[in-house]
């Protein structure tokens, strides 16, 4: 009988969030989750070693919510990004489905219960996630973005970007009744490696909500702008790892990889930036290339048709 009353009395959902000198934007982003309209969840939070005031403002929310909230602090960074820090919360997590949140950002109030409706309606999707608003650092919409909703457009566009918002999905926290974790196998873009991985080798399925369920800040200091070149050669490494894996990428997917090369070769990190936002349609074409002009000084054009090919 204690079994299958714990069994009942434990969360449905584990909400996962790393943390690492984010206390600009914790607050939002934690009450975003408090605030959900589905309630049977646990929040699992782990400080990766902050240096500003983030453990401070957890530790007020863990006193305050200590039913809900789960709370540690490392007492040194992993340095390996988000997906480190997340294993942590993993061992720790009870639920049937995982939900990543992202210490910068804001869930939408009925992001959980649309998605556990999701997934408790279609038994064989392993993992779901959604579109999202994309806001500045002061919490203004400036973009949205948009990702394919079908199994089948999101395994094709897997070989072209990814296609899935990391800190937007749900998935379950099982594989084989063993627990998933994150692989430690590349410096960044793990999240991106085992979801192709599990695409490719698992047969897995996947889905998106075309519903905008998260506020995707960006703020200057995203983990995502930092190392983008480093990050770009794990994107390929992990592609031709994926088609030794038996994935058959078309000839218009090989010639976009092409000319995303050229282009990660061509320009400098400030540059790719902005054209990572163009991509995500943030950022307007226009405005591009007159940074671009601007950060060359008019001693390069760049013909818009390389720009549009790569990212189309």
């Amino acid at each position: 009988m204690k079994n299958q009353n714990n069994k009942k009395n434990q969360p449905l959902v584990s909400v996962i969030m790393p943390v690492y000198n984010a206390g600009s934007f914790l607050v939002e982003a934690i009450e975003s989750i408090l605030n959900q309209t589905y309630k049977n969840f646990e929040f699992i939070i782990v400080d990766d070693a902050s240096t500003d005031n983030s453990w401070e403002i957890i530790k007020k929310y863990n006193k305050k919510y200590s039913k809900k909230i789960k709370a540690y602090r490392l007492s040194k960074t992993l340095n390996r990004g988000g997906d480190a820090c997340a294993n942590y919360a993993l061992k720790k997590a009870k639920g049937k489905y995982i939900a990543r949140m992202d210490a910068d950002d804001i869930s939408h109030p009925e992001r959980l219960e649309k998605q556990v409706k999701f997934l408790q309606k279609n038994k064989n999707v392993w993992l779901v996630g959604s579109n999202a608003w994309v806001i500045d650092k002061k919490g203004k919409k400036i973009g949205e973005k948009k990702v394919p909703t079908s199994y089948q457009e999101i395994y094709k566009q897997y070989f072209i970007f990814h296609p899935i918002i990391h800190p937007s999905v749900m998935f379950k926290s099982k594989i084989n009744g063993k627990k998933f974790f994150y692989p430690k196998k590349f410096s960044a873009n793990n999240d991106y490696y085992i979801f192709f991985k599990l695409l490719v080798t698992k047969g897995f399925i996947f889905a998106n909500l075309s519903d905008k369920l998260l506020f995707y800040r960006i703020h200057g200091k995203n983990d995502t702008f930092s190392k983008i070149k480093e990050k770009f050669l794990n994107t390929l490494k992990i592609r031709l790892l994926m088609v030794k894996a038996g994935y058959e990428p078309k000839i218009n997917q090989w010639i976009i990889n092409f000319f995303q090369a050229i282009l990660f070769l061509i320009f400098p990190e400030k540059i790719l930036k902005y054209i990572y936002l163009l991509s995500r349609g943030i950022l307007k074409k226009e405005k591009l290339l007159n940074i671009i002009k601007l950060t060359f000084k008019n001693s390069i054009k760049i013909p818009k048709k390389l720009i549009r090919l790569a990212y189309s």
